[in-house]
Order: structure tokens, then sequence, then C-alpha cells
């Protein structure tokens, strides 16, 4: 072929090569990297082609490039297509391994090196290697690979056979029909499927790799036989026709799987808003939580998922639930009421954040006390694993307030890594549960309110009642105790004695209705808690010593004064110390009441706490008039005069269950800093 002849081929390829270039530089993969990385090799090659002599002796280092370019661009064709042309490591120790031995056959086949040995160590080296990186990756035997290593193997006995008797002709036949046919037979092994890209890829490899035997046997056995050189370059062209269609096929998959994506999101969407419309109307969460869940699993690739919210207990409950087979859900909703708000925050903290407020947890995690996981994932119990034991990643979403507060969380189970869960959809879920944290913040606000109106139209009825009643009481117990001193039947003086205790008694229950109900002014008033706590513990000494109740008072040295009036703090703490005292009656062993006081920001905390058997109620406790005490033991009002105490100077009360067992009550006061010394000092003993 002339040079003349040669031009439109080469101009061919030089476009071939800048088409690839540019494909490249859209797309980050391995494989298209590696086309244009041989492209260029025969690009190369067709130049050196071109700078050869129409006549006389070539050039042995033209030769070089010629035969070295188009062996090192069969060998990067074969890895482009292989199992591990995703894997860096290999697949550059694949190129090594086969480039090094062929193209150095090609470089001394060039120099017409006569020396036989060198020829057979790089056949053998290159079918040697070959067999063995291709058993070392697929660690088996297969049909598969036994009929292509067997192929391949005939075919390097025969060329080193040949180099053995001094003809190295075969030897690049060989390597060179093997390196572009083995293409062609990877592409439909490993990226199957009947496309034009493929079947056209296919065909050009094996066309491709079937040149350099047929242009041997014509050379051999029919040197006269005239064909247009056109024709050995055709299957070079579909083979770049077909590496053009796989990657406009590989382009069009991507366009069809984003818009399959934004349709999915779009759903995600529709779904996500009439949930959060039905949520602003007002729905209670209850209800809407199960469809919550529902939407998640059906639009979503999260199969399962779980919403807990926080009950008026402190505890927390299954709202809603979607995906979990029955025995998981039934062991979920057993370990459920011994988790509580602080356990989410706690697996929040030892996860992994991911997306805004998503954190990942660990299948098996457990929470800070032990009760069992609050993942969706159970962990093995008495030595069986757990029956709803799922595989994947753990998420943990919490519903929080605004103001920080946990109000319960979403627990999703996907079937994927982390990394290839989609940062839209964990957004669209994330705000989905911000949005139901809002609803469920507002119920509670909700609740607070009607109990509010409540305190406030009970707060009035009972003013009346107990300013009525306690004129004829006065006067019950002042002439009772005028006929205690007239009367001196002793009989008679005793009923007389029980009948102005039990009037002291009522005269009590009337001034705490009176007190509960009274708006108190916002005047300034401080109070020191040491003497007060002294004072009350004193007054219950009596008490404690007989029934053997150990008291432990831990108040920090440093507490400011108190925002409250020396007698409301004293109420508050005798009524809680008396409810503690109460409770340890049901205890027969380690009775303990423990006063901690300390500072918090512009608060002080006061904690009571005792070892009995806790709030039986937490969301009824605070509510005036009840009361779990016997009959004339108690008034029902005591927790609640307190809160309100709390509330009029700008405190907060809260009660909980501890573990084992026991109550604890939270008094916040703030405490004053502002004024001088001088004054408060004087205020507080005033």
């Amino acid at each position: 072929m002339g040079a003349l002849q040669k031009i439109p081929t080469f101009l061919t390829v030089c476009a071939l090569v800048m088409i690839f270039a540019c494909l490249k530089r859209h797309t980050r993969c391995a494989r298209l990297t590696l086309w244009a990385v041989g492209w260029t090799l025969v690009f190369i090659h067709f130049a050196a082609q071109l700078l050869e002599p129409g006549a006389g002796p070539a050039d042995p280092f033209l030769l070089a490039i010629d035969g070295g370019a188009l062996q090192a661009a069969a060998i990067v064709f074969l890895v482009s297509v292989s199992a591990v042309v995703e894997e860096r490591a290999r697949r550059t120790l694949l190129l090594l391994a086969l480039a090094v031995p062929s193209v150095t056959y090609a470089v001394l086949n060039a120099y017409d090196v006569r020396w036989r040995w060198p020829y057979v160590l790089c056949l053998a080296g290159c079918f040697g290697a070959a067999a063995g990186f291709s058993f070392w990756v697929k660690r088996g035997f297969s049909l598969y690979l036994a009929a292509v290593t067997l192929l391949c193997s005939l075919a390097g006995a025969w060329a080193i056979q040949a180099a053995l008797k001094g003809s190295f002709h075969e030897g690049t036949v060989v390597l060179l029909g093997i390196g572009f046919a083995l293409p062609g037979v990877f592409i439909c092994r490993h990226y199957w499927n009947a496309s034009p890209a493929v079947l056209t890829i296919s065909g050009g490899f094996s066309c491709w790799g079937a040149v350099f035997p047929s242009l041997w046997l014509i050379a051999r056995y029919a040197p006269h036989m005239s064909l247009p050189g056109a024709l050995w370059e055709t299957p070079k062209l579909f083979v770049a026709l077909g590496m053009i269609l796989a990657v406009v096929e590989d382009k069009s998959e991507a366009i069809a799987g984003m818009q399959r994506q934004a349709e999915a999101l779009n759903r995600q969407l529709e779904r996500f808003s009439a949930i959060t419309s039905r949520l602003l109307s007002g729905a209670a969460p209850d209800a809407i939580c199960p469809d919550v869940a529902a939407a998640i699993t059906e639009v979503s690739s999260f199969r399962a998922a779980v919403i807990l919210i926080e009950s008026p207990e402190g505890m927390l409950r299954i709202a809603g639930s979607s995906g979990l087979s029955p025995e998981c859900l039934r062991m979920l909703e057993e370990r459920t009421p011994e988790w509580t708000a602080s356990h989410i925050r706690g697996l929040c903290a030892r996860g992994r954040r991911i997306g805004k407020m998503s954190f990942v947890v660990a299948p098996d995690a457990q929470p800070s006390n032990g009760t069992g996981s609050m993942a969706l994932a159970g962990r093995e119990t008495e030595g069986k694993p757990s029956a709803c034991r799922e595989s994947g990643t753990q998420l943990l979403i919490p519903l929080n307030s605004a103001a920080g507060t946990c109000l319960g969380s979403i627990t999703l189970t996907a079937g994927c890594e982390v990394s290839a869960i989609a940062a839209e959809e964990l957004a669209h879920i994330e705000s989905l549960a911000g949005d139901l944290a809002v609803a469920v913040e507002l119920k509670s606000l909700h609740t607070q309110l009607v109990w509010s109106e409540k305190l406030a139209a009970m707060g009035q009825l009972v003013a009346g009642v107990a300013h009525e009643l306690n004129n004829p009481l006065t006067a019950i117990m002042g002439f009772g105790e005028l006929m205690s001193d007239a009367i001196t039947s002793a009989r008679t003086q005793d009923q007389l004695k029980r009948l102005l205790n039990e009037t002291r008694r009522m005269k009590r229950i009337t001034d705490n209705l009176l007190r509960f109900s009274r708006q108190s002014s916002r005047d300034i008033s401080v109070a020191r808690l040491a003497p007060v706590v002294q004072e009350v513990v004193t007054l219950c000494e009596y008490y404690t010593r007989k029934s053997k109740v150990s008291v432990e008072v831990e108040i920090s040295p440093d507490l400011p004064l108190l925002a409250i009036n020396e007698d409301e703090i004293k109420q508050v703490l005798l009524n809680l110390f008396n409810n503690s005292c109460d409770a340890l009656q049901e205890v027969a062993e380690s009775r303990q009441i423990r006063i901690r006081a300390y500072q918090a920001g512009a608060r002080a905390v006061i904690q009571v706490e005792d070892t009995g058997p806790g709030f039986s109620n937490l969301g009824r406790a605070l509510d005036p008039f009840y009361t779990t005490k016997p009959v004339g033991k108690g008034t029902g009002l005591g927790l609640s005069v307190c809160y309100g105490i709390a509330k009029r100077r700008g405190g907060d009360l809260r009660i909980e269950n501890v573990a084992p067992h026991g109550g604890r009550v939270t008094l916040e006061l703030p405490v004053v800093e502002t004024l001088p010394q001088a004054l408060l000092v004087a205020s507080a003993h005033a």
C-alpha cells in the first residue's frame, strides 16, 4: 500500500483519536480511557507506517514503533473489556504482564534479532502470565476459562515451536491475532446484551484478529493473490463505530436512569407533600405516622421504617412502622417501653452523621442502659439470632423540636451501602421528619394549653369555694378550742381533739386551694437554698429517723440566691420531701432521699430523688386532685401547687422515673446575680 493510499486511513484514525479524547473529557470511565489510549497507539502505528519508505529497506526504529504500538494497542483493548478494568491495581498488573513481553517481541522482530531464546522467553512469559492471572482472578475452574486457555496455549505452543526453528513471524501473528480477537470474546462474556454496540464491537474485534492469520496464510500459500488494502482496515472502523455506539448507549441509559430517578423523586415529593398538608391541617400525628412509614418504604429505596414518639410518661412508643415482619415488630414493641429520648440522643452521639440530620448506627447498637438494640435489626438473644435481623445500613433521624428537644425518631433500613443512598431522597425524608416533629410539638403544646385552661378554670372555682369554707371552719376551730377548755371528760376531750385535728386538716386543704388559685406578685424576693433545705430536713427528722430513711444533701457551695420567696421555696421543698417519704413507705430496703442542687446557666437546678416505686402515671402526676395515696392521706394538690409556684417565678418543674426504681423531681428556678450583693443578703434575711 503506497503512502497516498495510507493517508485516508491515517486521517480516519486521527479523527477517531480526537473523538475519544473528547468523550474521555466528559466521562470518567477506565474503559473509555483505555479506548482513547488504544486508538492513540493505533494512530502512532499508522503514523510510523506513513513515514516508512515505499521502496528499499525500512528503518528498524520505525518498524519497532509500528509493530510495538500495534501490539500495545491490542493489549490495551484486551484489558479494556476484561473483568478487572475497574480495579486499578489488577488492571495495571495485567497491562504490564502482557504488554512488556509482547511489545519486546515486536521490537526484537523489528531489529531482526536472530537469537531464538529471547523470542521463546517473550512468548512463554506472555502466555504464562495470561494463564496465571486468569486463574488467580477467577479462583476456580470454569469451562469458559478452560476453553480460552486451551486455545491460547495451542497457539502459543505453535509460535514457540516456530521460534525454536528460527521463524519469528508466527509469534507476531499469534500475539496480534489473539490480542485483537480476545476482546471480541471478552466483551460478549462480561458486557453481553443484544445491543448494536456490543455486536458491532465483538464482530469488529473478531475480524480484526482474523486479519493477521489471514495475511500470513495468503503470503504463505497464495503469494500472488491481490486484495485491496482498505479491506484489511475495515474491521478497525467497525470496532471504532461500535465503541462510539457503546458510549452513546451508556449516555442514553444514564439519562434514562436520571429521568427515572427524577420521576421517583417527584412521586416522593407528591406523597410527602400530601402528608405534610395533613399535618399542617391539624391531623393527629398518631393517625399519620403509619402513613408516613408506609410512604417512606413505598416511594424510596428504604425497605423498612419505624417511627418512635415520646409518650406523656416520657417513654418511647411505636407510632408507625412499615416493612417489618410480624415477629420483628413484636420484639420491637416489647423493647420500646424501656427506651427514652435520651437513648436516641446517645445513639446519635455515637453514630456518624450523613445528610443534615441523619445518623448511621450499627445494626446492634445498644442504648446506654443496655435494654436492647434500637435499630431495626435485632441482636442475638440468649445465643440465638434475632428473628428480625436485617442486613444493610441502619439510619436514625431524630425528631427534634425547634428548641432542640428530642421528641422521637425515624429509624430506617436501606438495602445498600451508605455511599449508595441518594442525597436528594434522604433530604426529602429529613424534611418530612422535621414537619412531623413540628406536628408532635404542636400536639404537646395543645395538651399543655388545655391543661393550663383546666387549671385556670379550676382555680377560679376552688377560690370561691375555699373562701366560703374558711369562715365556718374558723368558727368551728374557735368554738372547738373553747369547748375543749370547758369539758373535763377525758373521752369527750379525746373526741373533741380528733374533731379539731380534722378541722385543721380541712383548713390546710382550703389554704392550699387558695394558694393554688392566687396570683402572686412579681416583686423582688430572694432566698438562700441551703438554710431552707436544712430547715425542711430538720422538720422531718423524726419521721426519717423512725422510718430509717437516709437523707443525702449535696448543694453547690457557690449556688447564687434564688429569685423566689423563702416561704414559697420552703413549701415546695416540704411538699416534695413529704411525697418522697410517703413513697418510701412501700419500700422494705434501701430507703434513701437525695437532695441535689447546682447552677446551670441562669437557673438553679434542684433535684429531689428517692428510691421508692416511682410515679405510676407521669402524664397525670401534676394534675390537681390526682393522687395515688389512700383516702384521707393526700389531697392531690401538692405537686400541682409546686408546679404553679415554679411557673409563677419563671422556672419549671419536671418529674421522671429513674432506673432501676425510684422517682425524681427536678425544679428549675432563676438565680439572682444582677442585684447588689448587700441588697440580696438583706432581702434574703428580711
